[in-house]
C-alpha cells in the first residue's frame, strides 16, 4: 500500500492541501484558479471523501464551485461552518452549488467543522483533528463575540486542522486564524506541537495584535521543523517582515519555505526551472516565480519530512539575491 500523502499545493493567494492515501483522498480548502482541478486531473483523483472549508474567505472557497459542478468527480462530503457576515456573491454562489451538488449527486453537506469532527475525518492511518473552533465559538460566530466578549471575525472562526500519523502530529493547517482564534485555541488545546506548520493568514497581519508577538507565540507553542507560506509573488507582500523576525527569534533552527518567491527576497526570478520542485501543477510554475512550489510529503509518523529540503536551501543560497529568511537569520546569529 502506497504512504499517506500530504500536498501543500501552490494556488498563489491562497490555501490548499490534499490528504491521500491508496483508497482515499480529502481537500483542505478550495482557492480559486485552476491549480487544484489541474492536480486532481494529474493525479487521475475521480472521487473525494472530504472537502474541509476552513472559512469563507473567497481565496479559501471560490474553488469549490467548479469542483462541485464537474460530474467526472465524485464528492461524497463537505463540511463548512456558517458565515452570517458574508455577504459576497462568491459566498452565494458557493452555497448554491453545494445544495445542487446535494440534490444532483447526493453530496452531503455538514454545516458544522468544530472540535467535534476530530476522529471522524480520518483517511485511512491518518486522523485528522479539528484544532478549532470549538462548538461554543461558532455559535458566537463571525460577527458576535466570543466568551471574553471579543468580536470575531471570519478569521477568527478559521478551522485550525492537525494531521496525526502513529501517534504523531505531523502537520498543522492555521488557515487565517487571527489572534482572537488563536487565544481562544490554547485555552483549548494543551498540546500543539507539530512538524509542518501551514502559517496562518500567508504570513499577513494577524488582525490587530503584534505580528511578531503573535508569531512567537504560535511558533513557541508548535515548535514546528518547516513552515510553509502560501503566498503569491505579486499580492500583498507577504510574508510580512515581523512575521520572519518572530519565526527567527522563536524557532530559528526551522525550515521556512513560500511556495512563491516573494518580491522583498528577489527582484530577478531564476533563468531555468528550479531542480527541486515537485511534478505537480503549480500557480508559479509558468512564470518561474516558485519558491517551493507544490510540495509533496510523505507520511510516516515522527519520520515525516520534507525530503526536497537540502534542494531547497541550495536554490535559495545560489538563485535568490536577498532571501528575508537568511538575511535575518544572519542579523539575528550575529548579534
Amino acid at each position: 500500500m502506497d504512504s499517506p500523502e500530504l500536498i501543500i499545493l501552490d494556488v498563489g493567494h491562497g490555501n490548499c492541501a490534499l490528504i491521500k492515501d491508496a483508497n482515499n483522498v480529502m481537500v483542505i480548502d478550495c482557492p480559486p484558479g485552476g491549480t487544484l482541478a489541474e492536480t486532481l486531473e494529474h493525479l487521475s483523483i475521480k472521487e473525494i471523501l472530504h472537502i474541509l472549508i476552513s472559512h469563507s474567505d473567497a481565496d479559501h472557497i471560490a474553488g469549490i464551485i467548479d469542483i462541485l459542478a464537474n460530474e467526472d468527480i465524485k464528492i461524497h462530503n463537505v463540511h463548512i461552518n456558517p458565515d452570517a457576515i458574508k455577504k459576497s456573491e462568491v459566498w452565494t454562489d458557493v452555497r448554491i452549488a453545494l445544495q445542487d451538488a446535494r440534490k444532483r449527486s447526493g453530496t452531503q453537506v455538514s454545516s458544522e467543522l468544530t472540535t467535534t469532527k476530530t476522529g471522524s475525518l480520518n483517511i485511512g492511518s491518518v486522523e485528522i483533528e479539528i484544532l478549532a473552533p470549538t462548538p461554543e465559538l461558532i455559535l458566537g460566530g463571525a460577527g458576535g463575540t466570543d466568551l471574553q466578549r471579543r468580536r470575531l471575525t471570519s478569521n477568527s472562526i478559521s478551522a485550525v486542522v492537525g494531521i496525526v500519523h502513529d501517534s504523531h502530529r505531523v502537520a498543522i493547517l492555521a488557515a487565517d486564524i487571527d489572534h482572537v482564534g488563536f487565544d481562544n485555541l490554547i485555552q483549548e488545546q494543551n498540546n500543539l506541537s507539530a512538524d509542518i506548520l501551514v502559517f496562518p493568514h500567508h504570513g499577513g497581519k494577524p488582525g490587530s495584535a503584534d505580528p511578531k508577538i503573535f508569531t512567537e507565540q504560535f511558533c513557541m507553542v508548535v515548535q514546528p521543523k518547516l513552515i510553509i507560506f502560501s503566498i503569491d509573488r505579486n499580492r500583498f507582500s507577504n510574508p510580512r517582515i515581523e512575521i520572519v523576525e518572530g519565526i527567527i527569534s522563536s524557532v530559528p533552527n526551522a525550515h521556512i519555505l513560500c511556495t512563491q518567491l516573494s518580491e522583498r527576497c528577489t527582484t530577478n526570478l531564476p533563468s531555468s526551472t528550479p531542480t527541486h520542485l515537485s511534478t505537480l501543477p503549480a500557480r508559479g510554475l509558468n512564470s518561474n516565480s516558485c519558491c517551493g512550489g507544490s510540495i509533496s510529503i510523505k507520511i510516516d509518523g515522527s519520520k515525516t519530512t520534507y525530503t526536497e529540503m537540502a534542494l531547497h536551501k541550495e536554490f535559495i543560497l545560489k538563485q535568490v539575491t536577498s532571501p528575508i529568511c537568511r538575511r535575518l537569520l544572519s542579523t539575528v546569529t550575529s548579534v
